[in-house]
């Protein structure tokens, strides 16, 4: 009677394979090029603490952060996972604009304003390139609204416009348009212990206050973080 062959010796050794994504941590630094670990780190939405994780491999960004270094830094998506093709997109050879919505609805820079129902927004053309290279922001986040009050003078004045993005993974010292019960407003926010936020206005005439998100019932929504500031002059 033959002897049948045992599947185990007859399987053929599969090598471990490395993977595809090698080398993504010295590419991100080829991205990043020249800007420091917390200016590139803030432009994609992620702490300087994860992007050294990325940089040093110790950790794979996911899907979401790989897109985002991409459209930020115009980076070709399958050479910045797997090391193959050209690292960058071809840049266009005109002034290449971006439209971005203004909205008719004003944060207040004061005890705050209701807002009003969002009537369809004004499309305005942007540079692109200002918006990546110069604010490190990803165009689809950004809009303007402009501010009403003059509780944030001298650093923002009464009718000021604000360029705004709605990409906040979690709150750092700066300015913000925040909705608190139902009002609009731009203050400067300052994170402290226990889901303690520290909401204070840059006119010393205004007293500062706190929102805890512990409590029950906390209506705070963080609508964007201020990136650029613009003012129309008076002659």
């Amino acid at each position: 009677m033959a002897r049948g062959v045992s599947p185990t010796t007859s399987r053929a050794k599969v090598e471990p394979k490395e993977p595809l994504s090698k080398g993504i941590g010295q590419r991100i630094e080829q991205v990043r090029g020249r800007l420091t670990q917390h200016a590139f780190a803030r432009s994609v939405g992620i702490s300087k603490s994860t992007l050294i994780r990325y940089e040093r491999e110790d950790r794979l960004p996911d899907a979401e952060i790989i897109a985002r270094v991409c459209e930020t830094y115009n980076a070709d998506f399958t050479w910045l996972i797997t090391g193959k093709g050209d690292p960058f997109l071809p840049e266009p050879q005109e002034e290449e604009c971006v439209q971005i919505p203004k909205f008719d609805i004003g944060a207040s820079a004061g005890p705050g304003a209701f807002v009003d129902a969002a009537s369809e927004p004004e499309l305005i053309s942007v540079d692109l390139q200002w918006l990546r290279q110069e604010l490190h922001v990803c165009p689809s986040e950004v809009s303007m609204i402009y501010v009403r009050g003059d509780s944030m003078q001298p650093t923002i004045m009464d009718g000021d416009m604000l360029l705004i993005s709605s990409h906040v993974e979690q709150i750092r010292d700066g300015i913000y348009v925040s909705r608190y019960d139902g009002l609009l407003q731009v203050k400067r926010l300052q994170r402290q212990p226990k889901g303690v936020i520290r909401v204070t206005s840059d006119n010393p005439a205004y007293d500062p206050f706190s929102v805890n998100f512990q409590d029950e019932g906390t209506d705070f929504v963080i609508v964007g973080r201020v990136v650029w500031v613009g003012r129309k002059l008076g002659f």
